[in-house]
């Protein structure tokens, strides 16, 4: 087996680890997480916009929430969270929450490699 033909396994491996854990976390976590934000206006405008239960209405509360979690300083100078609010969710929750996020980041990342790898 060529390295080029293990490098795609690999990616295609951390694909599929990215989408379960991307869906688990929006089938299974999301209202969960929306619980500790039940007094959030910016929250509950994106669900009351996103209400019906398809992927792409999770996807869209899901991603104000990850905004939320990755960037707390940002959204607490602005206003539209508090630090007491980020306080209450649990880490467990939170690495739930965003580490689909950051294995998207690195299979990005590789794919861009070997896609200039390729081309050398």
């Amino acid at each position: 087996m060529s390295l080029g033909i293990a490098f795609v396994m690999v990616l295609f491996i951390e694909a599929l680890v990215m989408l379960g854990a991307d869906l688990f976390v929006k089938y299974k976590k999301l209202d969960e997480l929306e619980s500790y934000f039940s007094e959030n206006e910016a929250i509950q405008r994106n669900k009351r916009f996103w209400r019906k239960n398809r992927l792409i209405d999770k996807t869209m509360r899901l991603s104000v929430i990850i905004g939320f979690l990755m960037q707390p300083q940002a959204h607490i100078k602005a206003g539209e969270v508090t630090a007491k609010e980020l306080a209450s969710v649990p880490l467990a929750l939170r690495r739930w929450a965003t580490w689909p996020f950051y294995f998207g980041i690195a299979w990005l990342l590789a794919c861009c490699m070997g896609l200039v790898w390729q081309k050398w």
